[in-house]
């Protein structure tokens, strides 16, 4: 009985040494650590001067524009419209959507006896495809252009109007119209066809200009409905180094949501309203930002970009970016540099430009930009008015750039028009031209710009529609005989007086309209517009046929400007260039020079445990990743 006793024992011990060997063995394996969550990558190679920058330690990512779309209605054709010749598909999804929005319904007054079919049947509607580029680091409120084309057997889209449209990624798929994940923008407006073809009836239309005017944009239309920051990846990744950026960001720009550590190996960028949409600048800023950020680095680091920039072919660009991200410490050592006449001009643009943006008391970088975009012959003229109208909207920036209206360069006028109408600057009285009989239709902005430089009328075919008369307001040379829309409109001199007669017929119209008007561009275009209502009838024609008929009078040499001294100068028409024309600012010559030695380092694909490009401030995520 003892043996057995003892072998029992000695059995048992052996079996708990077996199990305990197994659980040490399922242990080991389990806790094997896996593949790291991101990827280690060496700081990128860049200059001594750029070293300890977030250039060097981290990559950019989410930085382009994705396209989103969905489908719409367009409304108030003239006959030109229809839906027949629509996939099946994409029918029954328009009609599902009409009726969600009411159409049919006997609990919406006045749409109980208007079907979705009878909608669709209308050739007074068409379905349209919409597309919008959602721009990187887009934020909730911000506006942008899209555009619009016809589906089915629609002609033309002129006249029309679109109808509240959601836009989503993959949003105007034919094949699967109802797949809807997120909201990015939603579109609404009046659709602006091209100019030179808005005149056209498309029955006597060529084949181009009926194909151009089944496709329309809606100018600043699209409304972005998320915020869409910008990434950066750490190429190092780790938590420490992560939160070390977060605080460095959010010290400099005063903000504590300007950036937000994801994780060990991204942090969230979001652009500050301050910066109006423009996140090239600002991400070129927090790319160029030094992790130390203390006084005594700052005031060191500012007197060796001084000398860098003084070397032949110095990077400039990298150099205005760096001085700018180093604040107050970076004025003592640019001040000097910038009073000194001998100092080259794309380096003073270059510091100037960096002083410009830290705003300090003295306002001598803002006279260096006035100085530059008054020079003859400067390549830096375009760059140093845009420079101006980015720095914090002040009475001295525009005074500087109301000089800049009478430039002998349009692109300068232009620019500075540009901005003194956004800061609303006295120089340029704005009127909404809107229709007399539906006051809250609100067409395009009427500007009257203070100028006493050559006569121009300006018209933008992006962002908020305005038409803008520089100096003197242009009136109709006389005597006039003027026909558009195969002399549908007709403009001729009055038989007495100076005023000029406006007449339209139309098979929509009862009677034919027949108005009087003085020769000044200004009262004539709010008569087409429908502003003015003289008892004979009201003109309604859209921005693009304004833009059409000045066009047209234009071309016959009929606008002038008649001097004190009895002379008669041309006023030129002008219609805004698309695509818009490039930001000088970064384009300007010689400030991309001696480029980083090693070159730009390859962009590193981001893994699936990327945060999503639409997480809100708050932490919530969206599903849907931008292509």
């Amino acid at each position: 009985m003892i043996r057995l006793h003892r072998f029992l024992r000695a059995a048992a011990a052996c079996c708990a040494a077996l199990c305990l060997t197994a659980l040490v063995g399922c242990v080991t394996q389990n806790t094997k650590p896996g593949p790291p969550k991101y990827e280690q990558v060496d700081k990128r190679p860049v200059p001594p001067f750029m070293r300890g920058t977030l250039y060097e330690i981290t990559n950019l990512q989410n930085d382009n524009p994705f396209l989103v779309s969905g489908w719409g209605l367009v409304v108030n054709l003239a006959a030109t419209g229809g839906s027949d010749q629509m996939p099946n598909t994409l029918k029954a999804y328009m009609a599902k959507e009409l009726e969600r929005r009411g159409f049919g319904s006997q609990l919406m007054p006045g749409y109980q006896d208007i079907s979705p079919e009878s909608v669709l049947r209308d050739r007074n509607n068409a379905v349209v495809a919409v597309y919008g580029w959602l721009p990187p680091g887009a934020r909730k409120g911000d506006w942008f252009d899209v555009v619009v084309k016809a589906e089915g057997e629609a002609t033309s889209l002129a006249r029309g109007t679109l109808y509240d449209t959601e836009l989503t990624i993959n949003g105007a798929d034919p094949i699967r119209p109802t797949q809807k994940v997120n909201v990015w923008a939603t579109s609404y407006g009046p659709v602006f066809v091209n100019p030179a073809v808005a005149l056209h009836f498309t029955q006597n239309a060529d084949a181009a200009t009926k194909k151009s005017l089944r496709t329309g944009a809606i100018l600043a239309g699209g409304q972005v409905m998320a915020d869409r920051p910008l990434l950066l990846r750490l190429r190092q990744p780790e938590n420490r180094l992560s939160r070390n950026i977060e605080m460095r960001v959010n010290e400099y720009f005063h903000q504590d949501k300007v950036c937000t550590a994801y994780d060990l190996g991204y942090c969230q960028l979001w652009v500050p309203k301050s910066y109006n949409g423009d996140w090239e600048h600002f991400s070129k800023l927090v790319l160029h930002l030094y992790v130390n950020g203390s006084e005594a680095f700052g005031r060191a680091k500012a007197r060796e970009l001084i000398e860098e920039a003084e070397k032949p072919g110095a990077p400039l660009q990298d150099i205005s970016y760096c001085l700018e991200g180093l604040g107050n410490y970076a004025l003592p050592a640019i001040g000097p540099v910038l009073a000194d006449p001998t100092t080259p001009t794309d380096v003073r643009f270059a510091l100037a430009r960096a002083a410009a943006y830290i705003d300090g008391p003295s306002n001598a970088a803002e006279r260096v930009l006035h100085d530059i975009a008054q020079t003859p012959g400067s390549a830096f003229r375009l760059a140093a008015v845009q420079v101006l109208g980015r720095v914090p909207n002040s009475r001295r920036v525009n005074a500087l750039l109301r000089d800049l209206l009478d430039a002998d360069q349009t692109t300068v006028r232009l620019e500075a028009y540009s901005i003194l109408a956004r800061n609303g600057d006295a120089a340029v009285e704005s009127r909404v031209i809107c229709s007399a009989r539906e006051p809250t239709n609100q067409k395009f902005v009427l500007d009257f710009v203070h100028s006493h430089g050559e006569p121009l009328i300006y018209a933008t075919r992006s962002g908020v529609p305005r038409i803008a008369i520089f100096g003197e307001v242009p009136e109709i040379t006389l005597p006039l005989t003027f026909g558009a829309m195969d002399n549908h409109l007709m403009i001729s001199s009055a038989a007495v007086g100076r005023d000029v007669t406006l007449f339209y017929r139309d098979a929509q119209l009862r009677q034919p309209i027949q108005m009087s008007s003085p020769p000044g561009v200004a009262d004539i275009v709010a008569r087409l517009a429908g502003q003015i209502d003289d008892g004979t009838g009201q003109l309604d024609f859209t921005y693009a046929e304004v833009l059409a008929i000045l066009q047209g009078l234009s071309d016959q040499h009929k606008l002038r400007v008649t001097r004190a001294t009895g002379e008669e100068v041309a006023a030129a028409f002008m219609i805004q260039e698309v695509p818009l024309v490039r930001d000088a600012i970064d384009t300007a010559p010689l400030l991309d020079r001696g480029r980083p030695q090693g070159g730009e380092a390859p962009r590193i694909d981001a893994p699936a445990t990327q945060p999503q490009v639409g997480q809100a401030e708050g932490g919530a995520v969206n599903t849907a990743a931008a292509p």
